[in-house]
């Protein structure tokens, strides 16, 4: 019986980790008088080159997911590429996703490859806009809107600093303004540009997940019992200004970390409407 017992739960587990590297699609609205109708926006962070596919169709089912939510442009928060993973599946996805407006920053792990120029070259190739740094006026349908990004913190401290200033030097706040950064815990930082929307990843949601108990167990760079782990957050906007500002965290597209499964806490796909008040 003891035995039996045992057999039962670790078929539970087995089942649980299976489930967990299955792809889910998460959406979120998000009202805002800046907006006329609705833009609708997809998230990709953290694939690290993971293969969301057969080998005969690779990426088909990511590339599928996000065609079936038509989104107006596809915002990738890093870490798309992997330092041990090769690139042929980050390449694949770009080409498969060609025909929508793509912005990307980077990632640690793309830094940590050594061959971030070759990264950012075939993300610009493959129709990207990698912002380093820098604020793009963006059309997207009957909208305007500030799209602002910079590189991963492990660039230094002072390159950061840098970058985070130029991305505020042309921005027109009476414009809807996404800032794009890769790690959430240093939102504090990002809240001082006023963005109406930050959006982020790197967590890869706590990794484990206790539903209905903890929505994380751990998560690089915050440690045990994470704050930011998935989800849309109210961080509260520039403390001088008061401007609300909405997170979004994106629980990644790995389908685990360094053979550490996800447990209850599926890769995922993030799309989010913005919609006019």
């Amino acid at each position: 019986m003891f035995m039996k017992k045992i057999l039962i739960f670790l078929i539970i587990i087995f089942i649980t980790i299976l489930r967990g590297r299955k792809l889910n699609v998460v959406k979120y609205k998000i009202k805002s008088g800046k907006i006329k109708g609705k833009i609708r926006l997809a998230v990709l962070s953290d694939l690290h080159s993971f293969n969301h596919g057969s080998k005969h169709e690779p990426q088909e089912k990511l590339v599928r997911a996000v065609k079936a939510q038509n989104p107006d442009a596809i915002l990738m928060a890093g870490d798309i590429a992997d330092h041990i993973i090769p690139h042929a599946n980050t390449k694949i996805l770009l080409r498969r996703l060609s025909e929508y407006p793509k912005f990307y920053v980077t990632g640690n792990h793309e830094y940590k490859s050594g061959e971030i120029n070759e990264i950012k070259r075939f993300f610009r190739e493959l129709g990207a806009e990698v912002l380093e740094g820098v604020n793009r006026k963006v059309r997207l349908g009957e909208n305007k809107i500030n799209i602002a990004g910079v590189d991963d913190a492990v660039i230094g401290g002072e390159r950061f600093k840098k970058q985070l200033q130029n991305c505020a030097q042309n921005i027109e706040y009476d414009l809807f303004t996404i800032f794009l950064a890769h790690r959430p815990e240093k939102v504090n930082l990002y809240k001082r540009l006023n963005p109406d929307l930050i959006l982020t990843g790197h967590a890869h949601g706590g990794q484990i997940v206790i539903p209905h108990v903890v929505n994380g167990i751990y998560a690089v760079n915050q440690g045990f019992f994470p704050k930011y782990t998935g989800g849309l957050y109210e961080v509260g906007g520039n403390p001088k200004t008061k401007i609300p500002c909405k997170m979004v965290v994106s629980r990644g597209l790995s389908k685990s970390t360094r053979g550490i499964p996800r447990v209850f806490n599926r890769p995922e796909l993030v799309i989010i409407d913005v919609v006019g008040k």
